[in-house]
């Protein structure tokens, strides 16, 4: 397994899970901006093992962490939905 981000896994699935009740652009360019918005809000997470993935996701369930991903999607979703690049 190569090193990866498994925050940014995790910000991609919280992103297209509250964009589907979200009335806003969900073009290319604004997801990808949402999507870094939120993960430069966020510690990164970096794992290269299976094991390292499972215990890195079991730490982003506990409720703080859990909250602090709602939140960072949340506000990119509206910061990059009041001012979209792509006018």
């Amino acid at each position: 397994m190569a090193m990866v981000n498994l925050m940014e896994q995790i910000v991609w699935d919280k992103l297209d899970h509250m964009l589907k009740d979200c009335d806003c652009c969900k073009c290319d360019i604004c997801k990808n901006d949402m999507a870094a918005y939120a993960l430069n809000l966020l510690q990164p997470k970096y794992v290269n093992t299976q094991e390292g993935e499972l215990y890195g996701r079991l730490d982003t369930t506990r409720y703080q962490n859990s909250i602090d991903i709602d939140v960072a999607v949340s506000k990119a979703i509206a910061i990059v939905s009041a001012s979209p690049r792509h006018k």
